[in-house]
């Protein structure tokens, strides 16, 4: 039911990248279910995703893009201070391989969900992701292969993206603009990135003076959601960057507490079981020492709420 492996954790400094990007998250969480309820958990190692995959979503042009350091540089925003080349043993375009495995842990937690209603990727969630072009340090779709992919199979016939990450799912409500099978639900923050917001099937912006009333908004926005759509399966996109403890100067509009984000977690896992969706988690935006305490407290629910994990 879990997905992961231990390349999650990509050597930065192998790139020569000096970057808050919190790829330990999944590690962390799996060791704390170990330490905390000494519970060790299946997990499954994924595969990496093909180019063809890829090519369900993205553009060849932009792909052969990603063959070039400059294009990496450009969509992880790094700054001079954040990217030393002259300490790198590996180039830029290698992290490719990074990305496709991620993405191929996103497609295997769908499958999984659907065949025992919950699953988790320890990892993935690339929402900012455009069809011809990588931003917010997201490459690859993850999300929106993975949903086309077992549409293509016939596997679901209709998706829901449920999407609670700090910032706004811009690139799967580009993605899925025009595609009435797949609904767009994204609750974010109102003053942060990205300036320019696209439009979704269902936006909630918070502001940084609703920052109380987040709980309320999200489920008044899983009511609407569910009225308007009735979708064979979900993927959760739970990002830890709405954390207070999240290092990133920009998620500052939030500030939420980990109780908080222990219910939001709660609320939308409870929410499908109860209608019977299936669900698949991926982790998405988080960044420092301390956003994995948000993904433990989602992937112990998940569990426990699965019956794997007996509290």
């Amino acid at each position: 039911m879990l997905i992961h492996s231990a390349a999650y954790n990509t050597n930065l400094a192998a790139f020569g990248i000096d970057k808050p990007f919190a790829l330990d998250r999944g590690a962390q969480v799996l060791k704390a279910l170990q330490e905390r309820d000494g519970h060790r958990p299946a997990v499954l190692s994924p595969d990496p995703i093909s180019a063809a995959h890829a090519l369900m979503v993205h553009s060849n042009e932009y792909l052969d893009s990603l063959k070039n350091a400059d294009t990496w540089i450009k969509i992880l925003e790094l700054k001079d201070e954040e990217y030393r080349p002259e300490l790198a043993t590996r180039e830029l375009p290698e992290l490719l391989d990074d990305i496709l495995l991620k993405c191929g842990g996103t497609l295997l937690a769908c499958e999984l969900a659907l065949k025992f209603d919950m699953a988790a990727n320890l990892g993935g969630g690339y929402h900012h992701a455009f069809p011809g072009e990588g931003r917010g340090y997201c490459v690859l779709h993850d999300i929106a292969i993975a949903i086309r992919s077992i549409k293509r199979r016939r596997m679901i016939s209709s998706a829901m993206i449920v999407d609670v990450d700090f910032h706004q799912g811009d690139g799967s409500a580009v993605i899925f603009k025009n595609d009435p099978s797949v609904f767009t639900f994204s609750i974010h923050s109102k003053e942060g990135w990205p300036e320019e917001k696209q439009q979704s099937d269902l936006d909630v912006e918070v502001s940084e003076a609703e920052s109380h009333l987040y709980l309320e908004k999200l489920a008044e926005g899983l009511e609407e959601a569910l009225d308007q759509f009735e979708p064979d399966f979900v993927l959760y996109v739970a990002g830890s960057d709405p954390y207070e403890k999240d290092v990133l100067p920009g998620t500052r509009f939030m500030n939420l507490s980990l109780d908080t984000l222990r219910k939001r977690d709660q609320l939308v896992i409870d929410y499908f079981a109860e209608e019977g969706v299936p669900l698949a988690m991926v982790f998405a935006g988080g960044y420092g020492p301390d956003v994995w305490e948000v993904h433990y407290n989602a992937v112990r629910h998940l569990l426990d709420r699965s019956g794997e994990l007996v509290t």
